[in-house]
């Protein structure tokens, strides 16, 4: 009775705020308010507290506190406990709507279908010879009225359905998003923190499928954010050290999340296309997908211009945890099929997780590279004798360039070659059509200007930063001294020319 009166008391705040309550439910509340653990151990200190003779407290009390609470608990327990499902079906809130009968019935056709083409061949056995179909069709019932023609599910366009459709597509994304999170942490993909971001981001997205599209990726963006200084600071002097804490190790957590955001919406997108076809609803749900990830794409490709290597050593981890977990789970199958005695199998299962466990212990850091192994590793410097080499990186000159800063200008001379050490660059022309270029952004490790300088021609094109870049800059008089002192380095400079010239165009 008390707690009819609180819930009546507070149902016009119920009903209008939060979630919202009507009386069904108000009732379905009311009669299932059990009690149980907590008001026993309340009533079991009141009992201990009696029994050490308190002035104020006498044993008779403390028992008759059990007494009653015990009974409490017990009828809630018995009664409304065991009534609780003839309440429910009584009110008729056990039933399934209209919407979701539809969508039952619907499942139910495809999934019998998909059975019997998947377990036709069973009908005939080559050991014990042919079944039966009449008979197994007399048990599964299902199978009496598969050759009906079942309606989708979508084809009701009245706006009260189709609305009702539209929430249902959503919540079954995004359980397929869910879904997919929970994989990417059992296979080591992401962290059990990355997994607590994304799993609430998806729970506030459910309570908002009624009103407003999928707005999973708006609960991420506190925790994806890549400021512009990062940019400056990845360009700077400062110390490396310094860089990879304040940019680094703050990042990586973005990147976890943007690539599982991702992946999995990815993954759900493919099974709402199979599982409801090609309706208006599964069309509307996917395009509010694809749109929530634009976002994430766009952080990732700034990453990726600004500190490409933080990708490579993120994917690295992940595909060293996948590996090592599918080596041991060979050989857990290797010894449920026989293959292996059990010895053999914890032998080999020890060594896979001693390398699991120092992976996870001391995983590969992500570490900023300085400018001599930038320049040592690129494919135009690091292919050159040594004795050439030296000289040519003591005459390189550091340069960071802004977004939309001119390299080259079209029918400009050029004074020198750009090495593209960290950021984009994209091109441009008057006569050349980009249309048909295979590359029309040139990302980091790119060496731009070495056919101009080499032949002396003008520039043919814009060269334009499309990001912040880091790039080195080499005169034109050190190469022509690089191509005088041996020919084999000239022949070197002119196929890496050569293989830039075709890969810029198509004439």
């Amino acid at each position: 009775m008390a707690r009819a009166a609180v819930v009546g008391a507070l149902y016009l705040l119920l009903r209008y705020f939060g979630y919202g309550l009507d009386l069904k439910e108000a009732i379905i509340i009311v009669w299932s308010g059990l009690r149980g653990a907590v008001s026993l151990s309340l009533a079991l200190s009141v009992k201990r507290a009696s029994d050490t003779a308190q002035p104020f407290l006498k044993p008779e009390v403390g028992t008759m506190f059990v007494f009653f609470t015990g009974g409490i608990v017990f009828l809630t327990l018995i009664l409304n406990g065991s009534t609780t499902q003839f309440l429910l079906h009584a009110l008729g809130m056990d039933n399934l709507s209209v919407t979701k009968l539809r969508m039952l019935n619907y499942t139910r056709h495809e999934i019998l279908n998909n059975t019997l083409e998947a377990f036709g061949d069973l009908k005939d056995d080559e050991e014990l010879g042919p079944a039966d179909w009449v008979t197994v069709k007399k048990y599964i019932t299902g199978l009496s009225n598969l050759e009906d023609e079942h309606a989708h599910p979508h084809d009701d366009n009245h706006d009260h359905v189709h609305t009702m459709n539209l929430k249902d597509g959503r919540v079954r994304l995004l359980n397929g998003v869910q879904a997919s999170y929970w994989a990417m942490l059992d296979q080591g993909q992401i962290t059990q923190a990355t997994a607590n971001i994304l799993m609430r981001s998806v729970d506030e997205a459910m309570d908002l499928v009624s009103s407003r599209p999928l707005c999973d990726w708006n609960s991420l963006q506190s925790s994806v954010h890549f400021p512009s200084y990062y940019r400056f600071l990845s360009a700077s002097m400062l110390p490396q050290s310094f860089i990879t804490y304040f940019t680094v190790q703050r990042l990586e957590s973005g990147c976890y999340i943007c690539a599982a955001f991702l992946r999995a919406h990815r993954i759900a997108r493919r099974q709402l296309q199979d599982f409801l076809g090609d309706s208006e609803i599964a069309k509307i749900v996917i395009d509010e997908s694809n749109a929530g990830g634009e976002e994430a794409r766009k952080f990732l490709e700034e990453v990726r211009c600004t500190f490409p290597q933080l990708l490579c050593v993120l994917k690295t981890r992940q595909v060293t945890y996948a590996v090592l977990t599918h080596l041991s789970e060979n050989v857990q199958n290797l010894w449920k099929t026989g293959l292996l005695e059990e010895k053999e199998m914890a032998h080999l299962d020890d060594a896979w997780q001693t390398d699991l466990k120092k992976l996870k212990r001391n995983p590969q850091l992500v570490k900023m590279p300085r400018v001599g192994d930038l320049l040592g590793t690129h494919p135009l410097v690091g292919m050159l004798p040594a004795a050439v080499r030296a000289p040519l990186l003591s005459n390189t000159k550091e340069k960071v360039k802004g977004h939309g800063a001119a390299l080259y200008m079209e029918g400009s001379r050029a004074t020198g070659i750009w090495i593209v050490s960290i950021g984009a660059v994209k091109w441009r022309s008057q006569r050349l059509s980009s249309r048909h270029s295979l590359h029309p952004i040139f990302p980091h490790g790119s060496t731009l200007g070495l056919y101009e300088v080499l032949t002396g021609k003008s520039c043919f094109c814009d060269m334009i930063t499309d990001s912040l870049v880091r790039c080195f800059f080499i005169e034109a008089e050190k190469i022509d001294q690089l191509r005088r002192s041996d020919p084999s380095v000239e022949a070197f400079l002119w196929q890496v020319c050569f293989n830039f010239t075709v890969c810029l165009c198509t004439y």
